[in-house]
């Protein structure tokens, strides 16, 4: 069934709700012979005449659906459907009330209606305000239904125009309470010769006045419920979705109420931490991760820390060599195969890739991720990186070698640069002895060196696992002490 097929059966509600009163008056009365006056009333005006309108209230809606017109044009009328459609079957029932009191006003000149008009026309606008709401109710009800498979049809999203829930309820109370109520001390107190014309007694209309009450305020509670139910369900489901980490959820906007505007929120909500993971993960591939985060959470801003950290420094072996037998566009791609091979190993053990320069790469431990063990996962780190070196055939077709230098120290963390160009960087002699230690490698053909610092702060951990074999004391350039060197490899088993 089409969503226009569906607008117009539960616009059909309203014949339906006026056919189960004129049922009912004539089951009560006795007079079942007026069913035959009720059946052809209801096709021409409640369902013809209705109908007719029903397509003219819908026909914007339907443009949309058929591709003919832009979402913004159907907008619009989405808002206002519940509205107009409990306008004009309110109005509908007005009609055929007044007509219905006109031509018995005709058939019995002698029954003085001129004098009951006002309360006749007071019992008529009660009615209708009960089948206004109701049909309110129900086609909000669709509505909500409307706005869920345009979403998922079409993806268009529904703003809520800030309709409040408390309309609601006191359309609710109308239906549920003060008409009833209304209608009762009528009954009461100015009805009974209106109702002695309709051939009913005391105790037959205050029977109909019930039935009808219980029908209408009962479907009015049950579509209620399920307008203030169905968005909340909608959007838990989406909260859930939310919660398992998919981020491409969409809540659907189903009312125009404080729900609608929760759902809207919720949406703008998921949207901008959507974008606040896509910046901080486009953000990461250009500096450490860890960085990205603190930038973002502190608003563009990054405390300089001092810290004791040690720090990893790589060089490629012999690239030069190797990069005159590429292309440049070769020379990249190895690059990245490179890289990329050494990061997986340098994020098993929680360092942070602090620079790439050239073929070379700055890493640090304990600065800006905090690593009460940055010395021996900084130790691991170089002698796993060679194992995976030693396993791996890059794409030129070859493996490659690389060298590493080693060493602890206490060392500055901050952005450095221009106001509209900074630069994340760590200083210190030991960012320096790191870089000069790896150049010791050429002298000693070794590829892993540390310093003395670094194997006094790690061999506790992984004495069982590397041998630490002395170099001596070296003087590294620029530096007035001499520093211990070590090479590090891997135990052999005996």
């Amino acid at each position: 069934m089409t969503l226009k097929s569906r607008y117009m059966v539960n616009m059909l509600g309203v014949s339906i709700l006026h056919f189960f009163a004129f049922i009912s008056f004539m089951l009560i009365t006795g007079k079942m012979d007026r069913i035959l006056v009720a059946i052809p009333v209801n096709l021409f005006w409640l369902v013809g005449v209705n109908l007719i309108g029903a397509v003219v209230i819908f026909s914007p809606i339907q443009k949309f659906l058929n591709g003919e017109v832009e979402f913004s044009r159907a907008v619009k009328r989405i808002h206002q459907l519940p509205w107009m459609s409990s306008a004009w079957a309110c109005l509908l029932v007005l009609v055929l009330s007044f007509i219905s009191f006109f031509v018995f006003n005709v058939i019995c000149p002698t029954c003085n209606l001129a004098d009951m008009a006002p309360f006749y026309v007071s019992m008529m606008v009660i009615f209708s305000t009960f089948v206004g709401i109701f049909i309110f109710f129900l086609i909000d009800d669709f509505a909500a239904v409307l706005k869920a498979e345009i979403f998922e049809e079409f993806g268009e999203l529904i703003k809520p125009t800030g309709a409040r829930l408390r309309r609601k309820f006191i359309a609710a109370f109308v239906a549920i309470g003060i008409a009833p109520a209304l209608l009762l001390f009528l009954e009461i107190f100015a009805f009974s010769d209106i109702r002695k014309l309709q051939g009913l007694t005391s105790e037959q209309a205050f029977s109909f006045d019930l039935l009808l009450i219980t029908m209408i305020a009962g479907s009015s509670y049950f579509f209620i419920q399920r307008n203030l139910s169905r968005p909340i369900e909608s959007l838990l489901s989406s909260m859930r979705e939310v919660g398992r980490g998919n981020l491409d959820t969409r809540a659907a906007i189903l009312t125009d109420d404080e729900i609608g505007s929760l759902a809207n929120n919720f949406n703008m909500m998921v949207e901008q931490v959507r974008d606040r993971d896509f910046i901080k993960e486009t953000f990461g591939r250009y500096v450490p991760e860890a960085v990205a985060a603190s930038i973002l959470e502190n608003k563009g801003e990054f405390k300089a820390q001092h810290r004791l950290a040690t720090i990893l420094y790589t060089d490629i072996e012999a690239f030069t060599t190797i990069c005159e037998s590429l292309s440049p566009d070769g020379v990249v791609d190895l690059l990245n195969e490179y890289f990329s091979l050494l990061v997986d190993v340098i994020n098993r053990h929680g360092g942070v890739v602090n620079q790439f320069q050239g073929d070379a790469m700055l890493v640090t431990f304990n600065i800006p991720v905090a690593d009460d063990d940055h010395a021996a996962d900084a130790v691991q780190t170089a002698v796993e990186i060679q194992k995976a070196l030693s396993d791996h055939v890059f794409c030129h077709g070859e493996k490659m070698a690389t060298r590493i230098g080693v060493n602890t120290g206490n060392v500055v963390a901050g952005s450095v640069g221009a106001n509209d160009r900074l630069n994340y960087t760590v200083h210190g002699d030991a960012v320096n002895i790191a870089a000069r230690l790896e150049g010791l490698n050429k002298e000693f053909g070794s590829h892993v060196l540390i310093s003395e610092d670094t194997k006094n702060l790690a061999v506790a951990k992984l004495a069982s696992l590397y041998e630490f074999e002395p170099k001596g004391e070296m003087t590294i350039r620029g530096k007035t002490e001499s520093v211990t060197v070590y090479e590090v490899s891997e135990k052999t088993e005996e």
